[in-house]
């Protein structure tokens, strides 16, 4: 007899997810960040908290399925700065993932089904008037799902609403 259990078939699609993944953005020249960042990475949980820096800068939001006996895999879900602290904006992402202030859902569906295996990626930049001129060329590079303001999409009608 042949059965499907709805119920698993819907929290299966609940962890589908779309990725563009087109060559020619990556090797863009103008999407290029001309300064060297140094990528730093923490499990996304509230003990790190006092290990990310109080420094300004670029971050990111990785999920790393953790797979015995397998190499390293990784998926890059958002992208962000704060021209605060790196440090703030996590304490920031720990409250959404609780569901308190504002509610983002994309967000905190990212954060609350990958909480095992979340990763934040920072580099640190001195220098705040590049922070924004920087993200931007990573989000037109990767242009990542859970991002909703990609600023290439706003421009180019064929990239707007990709993921709907």
């Amino acid at each position: 007899m042949y059965d499907i259990d709805f119920n698993i078939k819907g929290q299966l699609q609940l962890h589908v997810r779309k990725f563009l993944l087109y060559p020619e953005f990556w090797i863009s020249e103008e999407n290029l960040v001309g300064i060297v960042l140094d990528w730093q990475q923490k499990k996304f949980t509230n003990e790190n908290v006092a290990d990310i820096p109080e420094e300004k800068g670029l971050y990111c939001f990785v999920v790393k399925p953790e797979v015995p006996n397998f190499f390293e895999t990784k998926y890059l879900f958002y992208i962000g700065q704060t021209k605060r602290t790196l440090r703030i904006r996590y304490g920031e992402y720990l409250s959404d993932q609780r569901g308190v202030g504002k509610p983002r859902n994309k967000i905190y569906e990212m954060l609350n089904l990958y909480r095992n295996n979340i990763y934040f990626y920072y580099a640190k930049i001195a220098n705040a008037d590049i922070i924004e001129e920087n993200e931007e060329k990573l989000l037109n590079t990767f242009m990542p799902a859970i991002n909703t303001k990609i600023p290439k999409a706003r421009i180019l009608p064929e990239l707007k609403n990709i993921y709907e």
